[in-house]
């Protein structure tokens, strides 16, 4: 009788350990990190709740708007300056088309980084689980695209290195276009006999 019931009761707490699993796996649940340090600083990741889930994705997207704007920024400064080189030169009616290509050439710069940016912010608004170390995860790699696309104090950014490569090429088209004549040299009397 003992054997049968202690079979019984091993059956139904493996059975009941499954559920467990089961249910415990479909919960989202908090994450506990243990710093191996001197302090022995312990750190608690949960999943966020609704609310919490609003503020983090609202705190993404104003980020990556915010970064938006600061490349659509330089990005018309750039075409700026480009056609203010252009309107300078004394051939700019022939330059139009380069000037064209030129401010292409830019938004073909800035427009793969932007669409990047939208797809962060849609990939993160849509997580089913996101705790606020997925936000600081999120807005370092906009920190990251910042600094590549924009530069910082102590490097230049890709959009600046086109438009500089841009207004370079059309400094040169301009030197290329202008041709001087020179005058036929005047006879002398000399020359005449």
């Amino acid at each position: 009788m003992f054997t049968i019931l202690t079979t019984w009761i091993s059956e139904r707490i493996i059975t009941v350990t499954a559920v467990s699993v089961l249910t415990v796996a479909a919960v989202p649940t908090t994450l506990i990190i243990v710093s191996h340090d001197d302090h022995n600083t312990v750190a608690m990741i949960q999943p966020a709740d609704e609310h919490s889930k609003v503020v983090l994705v609202s705190a993404v997207k104003k980020a990556g708007d915010e970064l938006i704007t600061k490349l659509n920024t330089s990005e018309s400064s750039c075409s700026t300056q480009v056609t203010q080189a252009v309107s300078t030169s004394k051939v700019s009616a022939k330059l139009q088309p380069q000037l064209t290509k030129a401010k292409s050439e830019i938004h073909s710069g800035v427009a793969p980084i932007v669409a990047a940016i939208k797809n962060d912010e849609n990939r993160f608004a849509n997580l089913k689980f996101m705790t606020p170390q997925d936000e600081e995860n999120e807005l370092a790699e906009f920190n990251t695209i910042a600094i590549i696309a924009l530069g910082d104090d102590h490097s230049t950014g890709t959009i600046t290195v086109t438009c500089e490569t841009v207004l370079i090429t059309i400094t040169e088209t301009i030197q290329i276009t202008i041709i001087q004549q020179t005058p036929p040299p005047c006879k002398t009397e000399s020359d005449a006999d």
